[in-house]
């Protein structure tokens, strides 16, 4: 069973008395620390001291119990008590020395004590130092005193005793879980052909038998194909669902998509199909009769044929039904969940109804165990289920419906085990998983809720409760035992601890009220295209950047293997989109520590990226310089590298002997195809001129770095360079950077005291606007004091005028008009307030509009000079009516004309991103990633990796 071994590691460790005594008032100076007993009582008074050391632990202490066996009972035993400061005693102390416990601070009681038990008290809330002795101090409750077992007890099993629980998973972090069916019962295929093959008959073939059999000694292997037809709705999810026969296995196989012709009556070992990337799914615990689902959602996406193969993970053969099974119900089968039909909008404000889903916590959960009947586990990170010993977990939640109809509701488990046969699911009555025990466990009501089967290691699973989930209420349930071959499933203490992510979670999915999803004069806001990268990888966007005929070009961070945990190392891809939003080609950078950052795309059809790396990679052309630095990267129109320029900072401090960081903000091209970049960095640089300083030595505690503004010709060698330095803790930003028909270079972000973009040092922080010529000659500057504040973005208008938006807490003037954010006095400026503001040419005050509850999240001019910007909030503050459904995200597009009057307003609330925008010919890209399911005018979305897939928009301007 050693592949059924737990991310979640768990010890047990029982720590033994180190002092114990007890004091009583009736001897007021006598020592009682050679006791073999301990008294407690309140008539005469005796309290009773523990002292018990805690060496440093390896992992998280999850709970603590101290045990003490009683020699006698009482009708009500005693409490733990835990005074706040330092409270000194030793064998020498008596009534008349003992510790003052001063106020009354109970941690836990019991009540009846049996005699000749043990007395388990619940210590988890109390804190437990490491490497140190821990002071629990017992009084009585009652003048019905107990007499406990001591250190000096005789028997030296009946001696005062910790137990604590260790729990630790800081290599196991939990997947997400799959994206959210929203759809209603599967789809069922039967396999339009299958067989088995093996290496010691290589030219039999046993596409006629009724078993697939599947080993590794001798070599066997299963093949099955689908042709899968009438989908109507996107695939939400796939499963292989094969019937065991015979013997099961704790070693079960994988599957694989296949390629290559064959046919049941022919295929043989030598003429078997090859597979195709990564194992989709394996079954790791295989039960005897029983039924095994084999995800393969990643290859099964619409109609069409689809081929699987079942190849053996360990020795121990498996055998499976085949299509010519004598049972139907054991054959093969593909089950296609596909989304719920759902029509585009079409009325004037395009009202929908968005899918909602709400994750609730439990109220409490635990499990109890027949072999130890009164133990009690509301603090273990995780719920054990068997039947030998029996073991039952308990969980409620405390549920509110709101008047939105429901769709589904699933109890999602992460389990932590795998198991040929998983539990049942039941309701109970309510329960107190404090004080719950094996005798004192709720009562089953009804029958059974849902059945698991067969469960994989480290995976979420999910039981349908929609059926019984119909009301606002407590609801409790029981995961009961179905097999010996128990499991555990994460706790919420798991969460709360901080172990795994992975606590259960009743997941409901409403659909809410109709509400407008836009407000304007269509077909402005339009959406005229939508695609979703193909990319079987888990992938996230990075940039967007446009490209001549209304193409684009995008960066993504890709994971470098199909199962790779999500926390793993990335591959940096750029690529070039057609104007429908089809790739004409991508780049993959897998070498570890470069990470690209920004692109942009010359008139000719040149990508420029730009990003960061250490070391000395090889991008294409050599290794860039030793060190820790930036670098920018040209591509071909074909996508071949056609220069790297690599360069990096130092510093004389000896605790950065391979330099000090330096990262890029923004990048932008001009008519020639020069790189235009803007970024930070800490010590000094030379971009081929001489030395360039930060003003900012090497990183420390509290300090933020300066930046630096480049350009560099269309060949990579140096334009010009400067550095934009402050005196003050928080150093110069040059966030965005643009260049306008002229050529001329405008750049905006947060400025420190004393940079000097050539006019001479400034006097106040605040946000910034400067423009210098092509050769880098200084035009103008404009600086809005105000110390809390960030820049979001920046654009520039056809007549070369300047808008910006940002964030800011405080007081600002603009245009001779004087501005607030909405609590301006607060510490470090309170909640910030959004303003969209516009310079002109020559860099003086037009208009601003101030948003508090509405943010701006970036912008771009579109051909015709109007903007159009990503936001996030309530939309409504664009004062162009109600839009938007209040439980969702708010992420959308607004169009606003030159002046900064809004035109129209787009929510998404199924997004869960900000866009990316980029203004191309014919509308504008709006760009991100998802992680779940949702529809956009009534096509479903699921992300192909069940973890993260690029969505592309464009929209009519």
């Amino acid at each position: 069973m050693a592949e059924q071994s737990a991310a979640l590691e768990t010890k047990t460790i029982t720590l033994i008395a180190s002092a114990d005594t007890y004091v009583l008032s009736t001897a007021p100076t006598t020592r009682f620390s050679l006791s073999p007993t301990l008294e407690l009582d309140r008539s005469p008074e005796a309290e009773a001291y523990f002292k018990f050391f805690v060496a440093p632990l390896q992992g998280t202490l999850t709970s603590a119990r101290l045990r003490v066996f009683a020699l006698d009972g009482s009708v009500d035993g005693p409490t733990v008590h835990d005074p706040p400061g330092v409270h000194t005693w030793n064998g020498l102390t008596t009534w008349e020395t003992r510790p003052d416990l001063g106020a009354n601070w109970p941690v836990v009681s019991v009540g009846k004590v049996v005699s000749g038990t043990w007395i388990e008290f619940d210590l988890s809330d109390m804190y437990f130092s490491q490497n140190a002795f821990t002071d629990i101090f017992l009084k009585a409750d009652s003048t019905d005193g107990v007499t406990l077992a001591s250190l000096e007890y005789p028997d030296e099993a009946l001696r005062p005793r910790l137990v604590l629980t260790v729990e630790s998973a800081t290599d196991h972090p939990p997947p997400r879980p799959p994206p959210l069916t929203v759809s209603s019962g599967p789809l069922e295929f039967s396999p339009t052909a299958d067989a088995f093959v093996a290496e010691d008959d290589p030219g039999s073939s046993g596409g006629t038998a009724a078993l697939l059999r599947v080993g590794d000694s001798p070599r066997r292997e299963a093949h099955l194909r689908f042709s899968v037809q009438g989908l109507s709705e996107s695939v939400q999810r796939a499963v292989l669902r094969l019937y065991t026969g015979g013997d099961g296995t704790n070693g079960g196989p994988t599957v694989h998509q296949t390629e290559g012709p064959w046919s049941e009556s022919t295929l043989t070992w030598s003429g078997r199909p090859s597979k195709v990337g990564a194992a989709l799914d394996r079954s790791q615990v295989v039960a005897p009769g029983s039924y095994v689902d084999f995800d393969v959602t990643d290859r099964v996406r619409s109609n069409g044929d689809f081929a699987f193969g079942v190849y053996p993970a360990s020795s121990d053969e498996v055998v499976f039904h085949s299509r010519e099974g004598a049972s139907q119900s054991q054959r093969p089968r593909l089950l296609v969940w596909t989304g719920a039909a759902r029509e585009a909008p079409t009325d004037a404000c395009l009202s929908r109804r968005e899918v909602v889903t709400r994750a609730l916590l439990p109220r409490q959960d635990t499990f109890v165990t027949e072999a130890e009947p009164t133990s009690r586990s509301q603090h273990d990170a995780s719920m054990r289920v068997d039947s030998s010993p029996r073991t039952q977990a308990y969980l409620d939640f405390d549920v509110e419906l709101g008047p939105e109809p429901v769709r589904r509701v699933l109890l999602r488990l992460y389990a932590l085990d795998a198991t040929g046969n998983g539990p049942k699911l039941f309701r109970t009555e309510s329960f107190d998983a404090s004080t719950m025990e094996w005798g004192t466990r709720p009562a089953v009501m009804g029958g059974a809720i849902a059945d698991l089967g067969a469960v994989a290691r480290d995976q979420w699973v999910e039981l349908d409760v929609t059926d019984v989930v119909t009301t606002s209420g407590l609801y409790s349930f029981t995961l009961s035992p179905d097999s010996t071959d128990g499991l555990r499933f994460a706790s919420s203490e798991a969460e709360g601890k901080g172990l795994l992510a992975a606590a259960p979670r009743l997941v409901i999915v409403t659909e809410g009220a109709p509400a407008c999803s836009y407000r304007g004069t269509q077909p402005s806001g339009r959406v005229t295209w939508m695609r979703q990268s193909e990319d079987l990888l888990a992938e996230r966007l990075v940039d967007t950047a446009p490209a001549p005929g209304g193409g684009f070009a995008s960066l993504s961070a890709v994971e470098q293997t199909q199962d790779a945990p999500y926390w793993t190392e990335q591959t940096e891809v750029v690529a070039l989109h057609r104007a429908d939003g089809s790739t004409v080609w991508s780049r993959s950078f897998a070498q570890p520590d470069v990470r690209l950052a920004k692109v942009v795309v010359t008139t000719l059809g040149n990508v420029l990226v730009a990003g960061e790396y250490s070391g000395a990679p090889d991008l294409g052309k050599g290794p860039l310089p030793q060190g820790t630095g930036m670098f920018v990267l040209k591509l071909t129109p074909a996508g071949a590298v056609d220069w790297a320029r690599g360069f990096t900072a130092r510093t004389d401090h000896p605790d950065w002997p391979d330099g000090v960081p330096m990262q890029v903000l923004d990048l932008a091209t001009d008519a020639h195809g020069s790189a235009v970049v803007t970024g930070t960095f800490w010590g000094y640089t030379d971009f081929g001129a001489g030395r360039v300083d930060s003003g900012k030595p090497y990183p420390y505690d509290d300090v933020y770095p300066n930046s630096f503004l480049l350009k560099l010709v269309w060949d990579g060698s140096l334009g010009w360079a400067r550095a934009l330095a402050a005196e003050t803790l928080r150093g110069t930003e040059a966030i965005e950077v643009e260049v306008d028909g002229q050529e001329n270079v405008t750049v905006a972000g947060w400025a420190g005291r004393a940079t000097d973009f050539g006019a001479g040092a400034i006097a106040e922080s605040g946000l910034f606007v400067a423009r210098w010529s092509p050769v880098g000659t200084y035009l103008w500057e404009r600086v809005i004091p105000v110390r809390y504040s960030d820049l979001v973005g920046l654009t520039l208008l056809p007549d070369g005028a300047a808008v910006l938006t940002a964030n800011y807490g405080g007081r600002i003037t603009f245009a001779g008009r004087d501005y607030a954010s909405r609590y301006p006095d607060d510490y470090e400026g309170g909640p910030r307030s959004h303003v969209l503001a516009s310079l002109s040419a020559t860099g003086q005050d037009v208009a601003l509009r101030q948003f508090d509850d509405f943010a701006v999240r970036g912008l771009v001019t579109d051909a015709q000079g109007q903007l159009v910007v990503a936001t996030q909030g309530d939309a409504t503050a664009l004062g162009l009516g109600q839009v938007g459904h209040p439980a969702g995200s708010g992420l959308g597009l607004a169009g606003f004309t030159s002046g900064l009057e809004p035109r129209w307003v787009r929510v998404f609330d199924a997004l869960e991103t900000e866009l990316e925008l980029s203004a191309v010919d014919g509308g504008v890209i709006a760009a991100t990633h998802f992680t779940r399911t949702f529809d956009l005018d009534g096509h479903w979305f699921v992300p192909r990796s069940r973890r993260s897939d690029l969505l592309f928009l464009q929209v009519v301007p």
